[in-house]
């Protein structure tokens, strides 16, 4: 198989390493839990990873029925954040859900904003675009291509293939942009795809493939989805535990094996412990229950709890408990986020905040897929 590679450099740790099928690509929120977790990751797993980071759109203000925060509140801390969290290391950066067209206060784009504070904070965002990005932000993201040398990353969505044109368009758009193939990361991005079957995404995806034009002299090629549910209420039982599938996890892997040996091998990505759609919600009604979710091999292991206004977190102290105690619990060595769970169920630490297990689930999840990866081509 074709495993063509783009040799990137971490800066902080002064280490070169391969971005091939190997590497992993999570597409996560820029919120406290998402970035949290990314770093408290051991920096071998951070060198296998290459976030593509959505900065969220602006909360709503339901009791004052405005926005939360103006557009240059939103976005001022960006990148001491990103530096903080994340060093120097190459991320992927999407402004789509702030808004196309959207302008600081003084009239710059917002994604030329927010590469110029990652500029500062010298670290390596590369810009997102998509094949349907208006001209203002693609002249953002010219300019930053232009600026720092760090190429580009499109984004294409399943949708996108439907137009007999996408192939034209990939090639105007990267043009259009001043970068070239090897320069470019493509990111196919099949969001919630729904699954129906393995032998229908690995139809799906080839044909998606083979839509791309000179597929293998792009720089990276990932293959990227979510399958984990929009409402755990709905799929998973108060107080039973239950094994949901990673199926964005295993269609990906059955395309592994069904790939010809000429084929170019896709890098994997997914939505971590997430759903891909954004939920706007008035936490005046919401009434959030505790949720533990751990990634095991092929599935999610997800507990689901009462409501935490009523009844606290303390209630995760008896989840972690019952985590512990199954045979697919890898043990407070595995990763920062397994620790809190063992230290969690036996009382050395706090039960923690709604923000608190979305770090402690993520950071597992990115350690773990790490791990899978790594498997696929082991002996």
């Amino acid at each position: 198989m074709v495993a063509c590679a783009n040799i990137l450099m971490n800066r902080d740790a002064g280490e070169v390493f391969m971005f091939t099928h190997r590497h992993y690509v999570p597409i996560l929120k820029w919120k406290q839990g998402e970035y949290q977790a990314l770093l408290r990751l051991t920096p071998t797993i951070k060198n296998r990873i290459t976030p593509l980071i959505e900065i969220p759109p602006i909360g709503y203000d339901y009791e004052n029925e405005k926005p939360s925060a103006t557009i240059d509140a939103h976005l001022a801390e960006f990148g001491n954040r990103l530096r903080a969290k994340w060093q120097s290391r190459n991320c992927f950066v999407d402004t789509h859900l702030v808004g196309d067209s959207k302008q600081m206060a003084n009239g710059q784009h917002t994604l030329g904003f927010v590469l110029g504070k990652a500029r500062e904070n010298q670290c390596s965002a590369i810009p997102v675009v998509r094949v349907t990005s208006p001209e203002p932000f693609l002249a953002a993201a010219k300019g930053a291509i232009q600026l720092d040398g760090r190429g580009v990353c499109l984004r294409l969505t399943a949708g996108d293939f439907d137009s007999e044109s996408l192939r034209s368009d990939i090639e105007a758009i990267t043009k259009s942009i001043g970068a070239g193939r090897s320069e470019t990361d493509i990111v196919i991005d099949l969001a919630d795809f729904g699954y129906p079957s393995k032998l229908s995404f690995k139809t799906s995806v080839m044909a998606m493939l083979d839509m791309v034009p000179s597929l293998n002299q792009w720089r990276t090629l990932t293959v990227a989805g979510a399958s984990f549910p929009a409402s755990v209420s709905q799929a998973v039982e108060q107080g039973v535990p239950k094994e949901l599938p990673r199926k964005e996890w295993t269609s990906y892997t059955y395309l592994r094996k069904e790939l010809s040996d000429s084929a170019r091998i896709p890098t994997f990505g997914d939505y971590g412990v997430a759903h891909s759609d954004v939920l706007s919600l008035d936490m005046r009604i919401v009434k959030p229950l505790a949720k533990l979710r751990y990634t095991v091999d092929n599935a999610w292991y997800v507990a689901l709890g009462s409501n935490v206004r009523s009844n606290g977190f303390g209630q995760f102290k008896e989840m972690c408990k019952k985590l512990v105690g199954e045979p697919y619990f890898r043990g407070p060595g595995y990763s920062v986020g397994d620790a809190y769970i063992h230290d969690c169920a036996f009382g050395s630490e706090p039960s923690g905040n709604l923000t608190t297990w979305v770090w402690v689930s993520t950071n597992c999840h990115l350690t773990k897929v790490v791990a899978d990866l790594a498997s696929l081509d082991a002996p």
